[in-house]
């Protein structure tokens, strides 16, 4: 009998991959996936713990889906990563209508629990995190439909750094590696199917490997992906400086297909407040590896994480972090305001900041880093990027089509085109010439000067109803 389930995915690239564990393991119980929660038989959550009161977040959405089960008393309610992995058994104290909770290590049982769930009457919380490489599946990902040529492999999950702030070794568990033969398979499948560009995933993606026996660390998991044919652009996220060895550095000068961009998150510019949260680097330490990342590519992007208002900040720290940004000067910059996770170290600290303060800081940041984002954006004015189209601009409208794409620098480009026709639905997957002729805050726009003819496959089109029939 034919099921439907809903998953309502929040947070990170992690927790997208756990959906789609979620809908490979259902699969075989004849679940097929849902936009709408009216039509599920079965609907998920899959949480994140990262942002701010995210366990309130999470009720006050769940909150929204309890009304459906009096007009289907067959629909089950769970919520499964990383708020299931922290609260257990007290989410199903606090939300009488949730019927399972369940960890991102535990979404291989997920078709047994759902079965005792419904077969037994049981309302089930599982959590228990796997410590060991055999006690952890990990899942290929599945050839897109999408409508995008660019597809995420994670390579591992979990993380060992302990960081103050962070409650993901909590709940994700110590740091596994997916051995590097089944990495490159599932890439090879990926740009046998026509993707171009993939983004190798992990929480600490560069500490890859040494959890494991057969010599392949991060640079060498690199080397071999890229030498995948047909790989035209390579990514990974997310570095720590602990990890981010010369060696690993080397290859952006050695390796074509890996883009000229790298996200390295320093967190604050304040030894003092780094050594709180436990980051095991100077600030010092951590410029000499920009520079050294600069000085292998000159025309690297670069981005980071910042935290304002880490417990014990005073003014001179936060002057501090100015002074490293402006050092570095970062084209991309992603920043936060303090808050406390339950289960971390910092937890403990006396959260002495007042919001306030967190939110004026970070507004500072803000407006350092916009600084430094449109100054490198203008230098394209009137240059000619190259651009991997993946699609409809979200500016795009039916008045004024656009398309849009990234260059190898990870920068968005929005280009017109004359009408949103099928024929240009099929530029999707083509590499384009695009000259900028305006820069925005956050991007640039441009016109086409030259779009590239490929012959490669693209069955990812049918994602876009675009027929790829000769």
């Amino acid at each position: 009998m034919q099921r439907f389930v809903y998953v309502q995915t929040f947070g990170c690239q992690m927790n997208a991959y756990d959906t789609e564990r979620i809908l490979q393991v259902l699969e075989p119980l004849s679940y097929t996936p849902t936009d709408d929660p009216a039509q599920a038989d079965l609907i998920l959550l899959n949480s994140c713990t990262v942002r701010d009161r995210a366990e309130q977040k999470l009720m006050s959405y769940l909150g929204t889906f309890a009304p459906l089960k009096q007009h289907n008393p067959d629909l089950l309610i769970g919520v499964g990563g990383c708020v299931a992995q922290q609260e257990g058994e007290a989410l199903l104290k606090k939300a009488k209508y949730l019927d399972l909770v369940f960890g991102p290590d535990n979404i291989p049982s997920l078709p047994a629990l759902i079965d005792r769930v419904r077969s037994e009457g049981q309302r089930l919380s599982e959590t228990v995190l796997h410590k060991k490489k055999d006690g952890y599946e990990f899942v290929a990902g599945k050839p897109l439909e999408d409508g995008k040529p660019v597809a995420n492999v994670t390579v591992m999950k979990g993380c060992n750094k302990n960081c103050a702030f962070c409650i993901v070794p909590q709940v994700r568990g110590r740091e596994l590696s997916k051995p590097a033969d089944d990495v490159v398979a599932e890439v090879t499948r990926f740009v046998e199917s026509g993707v171009r560009e993939i983004l190798l995933l992990g929480q600490n993606v560069n500490s890859y490997g040494h959890d494991r026996s057969d010599g392949v660390l991060f640079p060498q998991l690199l080397d071999r992906v890229a030498a995948v044919p047909g790989l035209d652009r390579l990514r990974f996220t997310t570095s720590h400086p602990w990890d981010c060895t010369d060696e690993l550095i080397d290859r952006f000068a050695t390796l074509e297909p890996l883009c000229e961009y790298f996200h390295l998150p320093v967190q604050s510019g304040s030894d003092r407040v780094l050594e709180r949260m436990r980051r095991g680097y100077t600030a010092a330490e951590y410029i000499e590896r920009a520079d050294r990342i600069r000085a292998v590519v000159p025309g690297i992007y670069f981005s980071t994480d910042i935290i304002v208002g880490f417990p014990g900040e005073t003014e001179a720290d936060f002057e501090e972090t100015l002074s490293l940004i402006d050092r570095v000067k970062y084209d991309f910059l992603f920043g936060f305001t303090y808050s406390p996770r339950p289960g971390t170290k910092a937890a403990q600290y006396e959260d002495d900041v007042p919001e306030p303060e967190k939110a004026r800081r970070l507004q500072v940041v803000f407006e350092l880093a916009d600084r430094q984002r449109r100054a490198r954006l203008a230098t394209l004015q009137d240059q000619v990027v190259e651009v991997l189209v993946e699609g409809p601009s979200r500016a795009s409208t039916a008045l004024k089509p656009q398309m849009m794409g990234r260059t190898r620098t990870n920068v968005i480009v929005n280009f017109p085109v004359g009408s949103m026709a099928l024929g240009q639905l099929r530029w999707v997957g083509q590499m384009a010439q695009v000259k900028v002729t305006r820069v925005s805050p956050h991007s640039v726009t441009g016109e086409v000067v030259q779009i590239e003819e490929t012959t490669r496959p693209r069955p990812f089109l049918a994602g876009l109803g675009v027929s790829t029939a000769a």
